[in-house]
């Protein structure tokens, strides 16, 4: 937590350390958009002096931040780095890294290595928070003891706040967690439901448009967009026959990550299991900003087990290292249409980083099917 806070206001452009004013411009948006939904605003006309951002999250997630409009923001600065901090610490803690203060040293090494964890930090952002509830979820800490939670519950109501870890419902069916699966059903509909009843206006908006990844200010063409659409809308055009192609091949890779992944789950390698769900949510969401890559903790754990193939862990390996250096938003120039201006090696700079995550899922599905057509060896009598 203090070394969050002495990094925090280096993270984002324009923070300043003395006077302590750290840049967490989407902890802005927040703010701003739950007072005036507390005025009688709409949520998503809302934007931020200087940096012009809206809100473009469910309603509920507005509801739910309501306290963000009482108190000074500096005090929600600290409070939210606190929250983002004990995310990220137990997502680690759950995937198998070391207690104490093992765990507090890596924590350190985390927030300044890994570009999704510390940009989620330095925006004030809830990624890191919503990948802590799904984890809570599918991976308890201590599995001996009894949830007071049901499970599902926190897959649902991240789901509520951001759609895309619902494509963890899907991997719960398929894993054979059916009674869960269906808890996150009814806990996405209830916390969506309250949001519709309290702001029914706003709801209809969201899932009449802005729930198709529309952020109201970038194009998936943006370099930032780490997305298999932000892959097509680079190397091809940005016509709907591009969408619509580019969100089909999405829609394939969504349901073979998640059958890939069930069969590691059964093969008792978990974390392995989690994190291919989380990445593939970034790959098949239209919309994957870099700093949404927080997934890659969890893949930074896995490719450490033995028990995933080699070939694997080198390519996820290089997949984690790759994300947490960013070269696309370090190198590229991007925005305003610069990315339509690409040369080769630049293209693949900013298109490396899904393709890669499409290589490891396309070889793990390509194992899976080889070792299914092998005999089964039979035993001599």
């Amino acid at each position: 937590m203090a070394a969050a806070l002495l990094i925090l206001p280096y993270v984002i452009q324009f923070g300043k350390a003395f006077p302590w004013k750290p840049s967490t411009i989407d902890l802005q948006v927040y703010v701003y958009t739950v007072k005036d939904m507390l005025a009688g605003k709409d949520i998503f006309a809302s934007t931020t002096p200087f940096w012009d951002l809206y809100f473009i999250y469910p309603p509920i997630a507005a509801i739910l931040m309501t306290p963000l409009a009482f108190g000074p923001y500096v005090f929600w600065q600290v409070v939210w780095t606190g929250g983002l901090v004990w995310a990220q610490q137990s997502v680690l803690k759950r995937c198998g890294a070391p207690r104490g203060w093992k765990l507090g040293l890596l924590g350190i090494a985390v927030l300044l290595a890994v570009e999704p964890i510390r940009t989620t930090l330095g925006y004030g952002q809830v990624n890191t928070m919503l990948m802590a509830l799904v984890v809570a979820d599918l991976l308890p800490d201590r599995p001996e003891r009894r949830s007071r939670i049901p499970q599902g519950v926190l897959i649902g109501l991240a789901a509520a706040i951001k759609l895309t870890p619902a494509l963890f419902v899907i991997f719960m069916f398929l894993i054979g967690k059916r009674r869960a699966a269906i808890t996150a059903i009814i806990s996405f509909a209830v916390f969506t439901g309250i949001g519709a009843i309290l702001l029914f206006r706003e709801t209809l908006v969201f899932f009449g448009g802005l729930s198709g990844g529309d952020t109201r200010t970038a194009s998936p063409l943006y370099t930032g967009n780490q997305s298999l659409l932000g892959v097509f809308f680079r190397l091809g055009d940005s016509s709907r026959t591009t969408a619509l192609l580019g969100l089909a091949v999405a829609g394939v890779l969504a349901v073979l990550g998640c059958l890939v992944a069930a069969h590691w789950w059964r093969s008792d390698e978990k974390v392995f299991a989690v994190a291919i769900v989380g990445l593939t949510t970034c790959l098949a969401s239209p919309l994957s900003w870099t700093h949404h890559y927080v997934w890659i903790l969890p893949m930074a754990m896995a490719v450490l087990s033995p028990g995933v193939p080699r070939w694997a862990r080198c390519v996820g390996g290089f997949w984690v290292i790759w994300v947490c250096v960013c070269l696309p938003l370090a190198v590229l120039p991007y925005g305003g249409g610069r990315e339509r201006q690409f040369d080769f090696l630049q293209q693949l700079v900013a298109n490396l980083g899904p393709m890669l995550g499409v290589i490891l899922l396309i070889g793990l599905a390509w194992q899976l099917a080889v070792s299914a057509r092998q005999p089964v060896p039979t035993t001599a009598n």
